[in-house]
């Protein structure tokens, strides 16, 4: 998240329109805080697209009631308690909806800042913190409220505390929820896994064929394939659709461009094509998602 504006775009596609707080992103550590609030139950299914780059910390104020969604069905439900946190790596992607009120703090952690800290410790590859379910973890919560309150306790120093707290956390979830070197499993990560995810954001509204892709890493496009679905969690084609599908959301959300000038600005075949890709993702059509945009505003 390169600004203030990403991640309010972010936060706006995933149905949050109101942010509490939002902290960077960090001068030195590139990082970015947000924290949202809601006093009354949300019904409706909000959808949470992956953040390339970044790590996200999601951590728990107050109890949340929740349930999750997996394709049309919902597949948990329950109570998260307060002070819980759990990882979300950088392709993660997600439907849930609120069934109370929340109070929530997001943390989006640069998988540069990991990378640089992990050679620093002497990792020879880079290195992957864990998938986790929501965990209560004191160093966690504390290093993260101290961030929230950064303002009363530095003043004008407010975002040099911040940065070293977030380099405190980044140690901290390195040696205690870092995986394994995946140096093995996969041979496309680093610089080369980051010049793909720029080339695919810089190049949505036109063809990104598994081999030109593949191309940028010198590899075939089956070798390609197979990396980067274990590097980012999903295949080349649907992380492409994703990204279109975001950058779509955006659009309908900030204008009136008819759906068919959507769709080709962000590459989809037709208009036909683009609008059950959305449905799909979002279980909504544009129309009816630019619609319920609308009369939240």
């Amino acid at each position: 998240m390169e600004s203030v504006e990403e991640l309010e775009r972010w936060f706006r596609i995933a149905g949050v329109n109101s942010l509490h707080a939002c902290i960077g992103p960090l001068p030195e550590t590139r990082a970015a805080l947000v924290r949202w609030a809601s006093d009354r139950p949300e019904h409706a299914i909000r959808s949470v697209g992956p953040h390339p780059g970044t790590y996200r910390l999601a951590l728990m104020l107050e109890p949340l009631d929740a349930r999750i969604w997996q394709g049309d069905k919902p597949f948990w439900g329950g109570t998260i308690g307060a002070n819980r946190f759990r990882l979300c790596p950088p392709a993660e992607q997600g439907r849930w909806c609120q069934l109370s009120a929340c109070d929530i703090v997001n943390l989006f952690l640069p998988v540069r800042l990991l990378d640089r800290l992990a050679q620093q410790r002497g990792e020879e590859a880079s290195v992957s913190l864990a998938a986790s379910p929501f965990t209560s973890d004191r160093t966690v919560f504390d290093l993260v409220r101290k961030m929230l309150d950064a303002q009363a306790l530095a003043g004008p120093l407010a975002s040099e505390m911040c940065d070293h707290l977030v380099s405190a956390l980044a140690c901290y979830l390195l040696e205690h929820y870092s995986l394994p070197s995946q140096a093995e499993a996969s041979s496309l990560g680093g610089a080369r896994l980051r010049r793909v995810l720029r080339h695919i954001a810089d190049h949505l509204d036109s063809p990104l064929p598994n081999a030109g892709l593949a191309g940028l890493c010198g590899m075939s496009a089956a070798h390609f394939s197979r990396e980067f679905h274990r590097a980012v969690g999903l295949p080349p084609h649907r992380y492409v659709l994703t990204r279109r599908l975001e950058q779509a959301c955006n659009a309908l959300s900030c204008g009136n461009a008819r759906i068919a000038d959507v769709a080709e600005a962000f590459g989809f075949h037709s208009a036909s094509h683009f609008i059950r890709a959305f449905t799909a993702q979002y279980g909504l059509s544009p129309a009816a998602w630019r619609a319920r945009r609308s009369n939240n505003s």
